[in-house]
């Protein structure tokens, strides 16, 4: 029997994906990584044209950081960044109309925050099981640039919390070049 294929745009997620390989999850500070403290505006000045944008989902949707990465997408007319994601929650201004050519949304869950958009053509839906979205940062199928996370602050030792949506987001900022949280 042949394994079901799924390809869209330039993503190919099959049956070949999925393996008994076990990876190691972070339960320390990622080594070679020391945060740097700034304001929201500073921090999203790091995303360029042409980024993979990695933003956590569910309950944890980092709202401010997207309001500013949105804001300076258009203010600096930033292009081709695409933006994945599971389900988020609230406004999604990235997929607003006046953002085409900007951002580009990459659904791995459709919500109503992002229907409109996968709907309209100016967004992508990526079907696939939620275990296996970290293989695909794991992989490299999609190389992330930036993760837009939600965590608390170290503590004494260093540790932080992704709160309550934990799933694919450590994948993505353990693959991600570059994290704002």
């Amino acid at each position: 029997m042949q394994p079901v294929r799924y390809a869209i745009r330039k993503y190919s997620v099959s049956a070949a994906l999925r393996s008994n390989v076990l990876y190691r999850e972070p339960i320390a500070p990622i080594v070679g990584r020391k945060p740097a403290y700034m304001k929201k505006e500073e921090a999203v000045q790091m995303i360029k044209s042409g980024d993979i944008v990695f933003i956590h989902g569910a309950a944890a949707t980092p709202l401010t950081l997207v309001e500013a990465m949105t804001e300076y997408g258009k203010r600096m007319n930033l292009r081709n960044v695409q933006v994945c994601h599971i389900h988020t929650e609230g406004k999604a201004p990235y997929m607003a109309k006046d953002c085409e050519g900007i951002f580009r949304g990459n659904c791995f869950f459709v919500g109503a925050n992002s229907r409109v958009a996968v709907n309209d053509g100016r967004a992508d839906f990526v079907p696939i099981f939620l275990s296996e979205i970290p293989l695909l940062f794991q992989r490299r199928a999609i190389e992330l640039d930036v993760a837009l996370i939600q965590v608390t602050p170290p503590n004494a030792h260093g540790f932080c919390s992704l709160g309550t949506s934990v799933d694919c987001v450590r994948a993505a900022l353990t693959n991600a070049r570059i994290i704002i949280g």
